[in-house]
């Protein structure tokens, strides 16, 4: 009796639930905004970018090739990046990182002939992605996984598993939704076309800010006990 009133025991506004609703919100945002105005490819999740390059590869498309393997490999070097920041430095440190990522990209768009965008914008992606892993937040960028385990967790009854992944889902959704709405304010000429990507880069700025002077979220234990 007891483990089923645990489970209904259900928390929604939790610190971890707070922080990984506005950063996937903001991966919502940015894989937005980088698919429509930069990219013309997803950065924020690697499934459909390795679907494609077997396309590519198969038609013999050797531009796309090159394409879709610098969005993954600038994937994986922010993430790499970012772990070595965040095992020295917490959260924040991740975090500030993807910022000024986000940051230089809006700045590089100042200067013609210089787009920066197809490598910087996958960076911070996967700058997000491993600084919020190495935490209890987990995942923040993509949602196959988050999918799965809200599958797993209805199963197993665990509902406050159910939430922390289904957030994931509304926040995403609800990023993209407010890209999309800045891209039609952008093409109507009423706002400037750096707000659309430098917004997202101070919230998740201020929010690495927030979380580390009210409630600190720490690394796991399991990564802890490889930085010792």
């Amino acid at each position: 009796m007891n483990k089923i009133s645990n489970k209904l025991n259900i928390k929604i506004f939790t610190p971890v639930n707070f922080i990984g609703f506005i950063l996937v919100m903001m991966a919502g945002w940015i894989d937005t905004i980088g698919v429509c105005l930069f990219l013309d490819e997803r950065s924020s999740f690697m499934t459909g970018r390795a679907a494609k390059l077997g396309k590519y590869i198969f038609y013999g498309e050797t531009q796309e090739i090159k394409i879709i393997l610098l969005v993954i490999l600038s994937f994986i070097m922010g993430a790499c990046i970012s772990t070595l920041i965040t095992r020295k430095t917490g959260l924040i440190g991740g975090l500030s990182f993807t910022s000024v990522l986000i940051i230089l990209t809006v700045f590089s768009t100042f200067y013609k002939g210089i787009n920066i965008a197809s490598i910087t914008i996958p960076m911070s992606m996967g700058s997000q992605n491993a600084a919020t892993s190495l935490t209890d937040i987990n995942r923040t960028t993509h949602l196959t996984g988050p999918a799965t385990d809200i599958g797993i967790n209805i199963a197993k009854g665990n509902w406050n598993l159910v939430v922390f992944w289904a957030l994931r889902w509304i926040g995403f959704s609800m990023g993209a939704a407010i890209a999309f709405d800045l891209l039609h304010t952008f093409e109507s000429k009423m706002i400037s076309f750096s707000h659309t990507l430098l917004i997202p880069a101070v919230i998740i700025l201020v929010t690495g800010i927030v979380q580390k002077k009210f409630f600190p979220i720490p690394l796991s234990e399991d990564i802890r006990k490889l930085t010792d």
